[in-house]
């Protein structure tokens, strides 16, 4: 067993051990001084909270309020971890704590079928992956993570994700010392978040989201059910009665209503499970996977309360189904947005 072997399988042996790990949203994080030491101190202070405030306590609760950040000095490094939380992966908080720093940090929400890798040095996200094998990392040197992520690209799970931050910094990410009497501070006024276009499309590719929403609504809309209808056919997702209902409206109005976010909210549990139990890098994972995002596409469809959601989503979660071929869609789509939207600025409802 290969030395990279053998710390994703402590790491898996760790998460089977404790499945609440897994099956919630998790963050950790290390910071690594480079010019300058860095104290759990100062990781209070960098990412808005009071150092007076930062307080001795044993334990962690998935409940405990938002902003609480457990803390724990490695030798020079800081260790941070955050339960239902993702302040370690935000891009303005990476900024001020790789200030003389490096940064190394995994978030991943089951839930959602979700997760990233950050590094960041000296004040700037350098690399942002969102799963191993990731082919199109973004931040300022993209590659900047690929020869040390090369032996863990073929493995997607979470563990080899806490492996490949272990490889970059020496510091194990054991979660027994949460148990014991550690750092805990609140952040009661995080860093504000930095203007960015609506969704997680708009942040990957704000060229197509911002021609996207100069069209009028009926343009948007002709766009993704052309999409939606590519998906549906490409995925055999059509006789699902979410997807055809979503396919239905679309020439007319946006699809909206309790029932159907209701009937989505239950199909992309049901994909995402085919991904969970079909055998680990397989031929057949992969296949549900990118049934999963085609699905989830439709599910971006419908608003879903109380918290936002964007229809350009759709479009993220088709990049992702759609793997190769998406720079001819996307270049189609854009054409389709740019007919209309070059001419003069329509309807920008996105919700």
């Amino acid at each position: 067993m290969s030395m990279v072997d053998h710390d994703v399988a402590w790491y898996r042996r760790m998460l089977d051990a404790q499945p609440e790990l897994l099956n919630s949203p998790w963050c950790w994080t290390v910071v690594l001084p480079l010019t300058k030491p860095v104290t759990v101190a100062d990781v209070a202070r960098r990412l808005g909270g009071e150092p007076a405030g930062v307080e001795d306590r044993a334990g962690w609760d998935f409940d405990e309020p938002d902003g609480t950040l457990h803390l724990r000095q490695v030798g020079p490094a800081v260790l941070m971890c955050q339960t239902g939380g993702w302040e370690g992966v935000r891009d303005e908080a990476l900024r001020w704590l790789s200030d003389g720093a490096s940064v190394h940090s995994s978030w991943w929400s089951n839930a959602n079928a979700r997760s990233l890798l950050c590094y960041a040095a000296f004040g700037r996200v350098l690399t942002r992956l969102e799963y191993l094998d990731d082919d199109q990392p973004a931040g300022e040197q993209p590659d900047a993570l690929d020869e040390d992520r090369a032996a863990l690209r073929d493995d997607q799970d979470y563990p080899a994700q806490l492996a490949f931050v272990e490889r970059r910094t020496g510091v194990r990410l054991d979660h027994a010392w949460l148990d014991e009497p550690h750092a805990t501070v609140v952040i009661r006024r995080p860093i504000p978040d930095d203007p960015r276009p609506p969704g997680t499309f708009g942040s990957t590719d704000p060229d197509l989201t911002a021609m996207f929403l100069l069209a009028d609504e009926p343009t948007q809309r002709d766009a993704l059910r052309w999409l939606l209808d590519l998906l549906a056919d490409e995925h055999d997702l059509r006789d699902e009665p979410a997807v055809h209902a979503v396919l239905d409206a679309l020439p007319q109005v946006w699809p909206t209503g309790e029932d159907l976010a209701h009937q989505l909210s239950l199909l992309r549990a049901a994909l995402t499970q085919a991904v969970d139990t079909s055998p680990a890098m397989s031929p057949e994972r992969w296949q549900h996977y990118y049934r999963m995002r085609a699905g989830e596409a439709f599910t971006a469809m419908v608003p879903r309360p109380p918290g936002p959601s964007y229809r350009t989503d759709a479009l993220w979660y088709a990049q992702h189904a759609l793997q190769q071929r998406w720079p001819t869609i996307r270049a189609d789509l854009w054409r389709r947005a740019r007919r209309q939207g070059g001419r003069e600025t329509g309807a920008m409802d996105t919700r």
